[in-house]
């Protein structure tokens, strides 16, 4: 953030062209957000209204009072009972004439009876075309009334070819409501009074059965149209339902523009808000759907988003212009002080340093063998550049012998080998060489060192010989959490130079002492 503000301090056009940006962005923002609270609001009240409308519509179907003269009559009229369970009717029989009363008194279109086998007993028909003698136990209506319950079934009607709502009701053999039912009362209505609820209430209203097709709605050209990808099995399982006559014998349906699900779609190029609401009909393959949709480019104009949107540019470029003339005059104040603040922080880090390489000396040179040497390296060198493992060996002082002694180690998951020689392993061969390496692992830390760390996982693995007047008194390995940068790396250089000196120093005290136990002349090897 810092640097953007200096930039945008020395450069006012790239400050200006930034203002300008962030006014577009907001304004573009605001546009969006005005628009989505709007049509969230509009997509709510559609919400409530296409759940009012499918209420209305169950209460003017299952819930209507021609559902209520249906049950009543399964439930009540002897005569039906008797022409329902195939016996004889009495001569003085008023099916036909109850029947016709029914129909005319609901505008229904036929009434039946269905005897127990699923053959209609008796029909009256307002056209004089009877459903006497048709088989309809196939259909789902008669189904759920041998099971006792009433149902509102849209389906084609076979004796006429149109489509049709039926509502059923159970003939029970006693005065009582059963479980079981012993034929069926049906009175087929056109679909007028549903046309008429979706007819002028929506910009679209479509009524959707279980199985996806469009039975009825306010868009006489989508009647019939099948909702989601029309696969083989699926039109086969429909047209073996004979529910829709001879709708998808001919070809296949057309498919429906929008999808059943609630929301914002676009459809004939135009954004739609578009809600959902079950209708309940017991219907035994699910509850029907009322589809409502509404033209947002209608509700929900543009032109109050686009001045809101205006306003919050012309706003926003205000407030940059007063924020742009506050930035520079703060740089020009913080500039001084961040020079200031950088150099006494350089200063503090440096005397930071340098007091923990004092520090780390002046324990070095207490310490009374080559294990309290090695395990006071390796804890300073922990704190101080982040070391995670370590492991020195050191010379073993005989001219004729190169082999290296294990002085100590750090944080090793297996105990290294108490002697390293010359050329043996990564280490053994930075003896030879007398050369640092720095090898980094893998971005993955999958690859495994074999060193004198018996094996180590780590940022980088540092190798460095430890040679004084061309001798090599040492080497060091120690496995670093990440590579080092050019600071950390300065650092490790201090940090070895330094302990290449004390071991040097620690080296030669302890062949004094050893020299001097055994009343031996002293010599010391370099």
């Amino acid at each position: 953030m810092k640097r953007l503000s200096a930039y945008l301090a020395q450069n006012a056009h790239a400050a200006w062209a930034l203002n300008a940006g962030v006014a577009l962005v907001l304004a573009a923002g605001a546009y969006w957000l005005d628009v989505e609270i709007r049509t969230q609001q509009r997509q709510h009240l559609l919400q409530t209204e296409a759940q009012r409308s499918g209420l209305e519509l169950m209460s003017t179907t299952l819930n209507g009072n021609l559902m209520g003269s249906v049950t009543l009559l399964g439930l009540l009229d002897g005569d039906i009972k008797q022409e329902a369970s195939n016996g004889l009717a009495a001569d003085d029989s008023n099916v036909p004439v109850t029947m016709s009363i029914v129909g005319n008194a609901f505008a229904a279109e036929g009434v039946f009876v269905v005897g127990v086998d699923g053959i209609v007993k008796s029909s009256w028909d307002r056209a004089n075309k009877p459903s006497t003698g048709l088989d309809v136990r196939f259909r789902p209506y008669f189904q759920m009334a041998m099971r006792g319950q009433s149902n509102v079934y849209a389906a084609v009607s076979m004796a006429r070819g149109d489509r049709s709502l039926y509502f059923t009701a159970p003939i029970f053999p006693e005065h009582a409501r059963s479980t079981v039912g012993g034929g069926a009362v049906v009175a087929r209505t056109t679909l007028d009074r549903v046309d008429a609820l979706l007819r002028d209430k929506y910009d679209l209203a479509l009524l959707l059965s279980p199985q996806g097709v469009v039975f009825a709605g306010n868009r006489n050209d989508w009647t019939g149209r099948l909702a989601g990808v029309a696969t083989p099995a699926r039109l086969q399982a429909i047209r073996e339902l004979k529910q829709f006559g001879a709708m998808f014998e001919n070809q296949p349906p057309l498919a429906l523009p929008l999808e059943p699900v609630q929301g914002v779609q676009r459809v004939d190029q135009q954004s739609y808000a578009v809600a959902l609401a079950p209708v309940s009909w017991n219907d035994p393959a699910g509850d029907w759907q009322l589809i409502v949709a509404e033209d947002l480019g209608r509700t929900v104009p543009m032109a109050a988003s686009a001045g809101l949107a205006m306003g919050v540019a012309l706003l926003v470029l205000l407030l940059g212009w007063l924020w742009l003339r506050l930035l520079r005059v703060r740089y020009a104040q913080s500039l001084a002080s961040t020079q200031l603040q950088v150099y006494a922080d350089e200063q503090e880090a440096q005397v930071h340093w340098r007091t923990q390489l004092g520090a780390l000396s002046l324990r070095l040179q207490h310490c009374d063998d080559w294990e309290q040497f090695a395990t006071t390296f390796f804890r300073s060198a922990r704190e101080m550049v982040g070391a995670l493992q370590g492991v020195l060996y050191v010379a073993n002082g005989e001219p004729d012998d190169d082999t290296l002694i294990l002085a100590g180690s750090a944080a090793c998951s297996q105990a290294p080998e108490a002697l390293l020689q010359p050329g043996v392993g990564l280490l053994g061969q930075c003896a030879v060489e007398r050369r640092s390496q720095l090898i980094e692992t893998p971005p993955d830390g999958i690859w495994n060192v074999r060193s004198g760390l018996g094996g180590a996982r780590a940022g980088a693995l540092l190798l460095v010989p430890l040679v004084m007047q061309d001798h090599l008194i040492g080497v060091l390995e120690l496995a670093l959490l990440r590579a080092p940068d050019g600071r950390v790396q300065r650092q490790l250089d201090e940090l070895v130079f330094l302990l290449q000196n004390h071991l040097e120093i620690h080296r030669r005290t302890l062949q004094l002492q050893a020299h001097a136990q055994h009343g031996d002349n002293v010599e010391v090897t370099t």
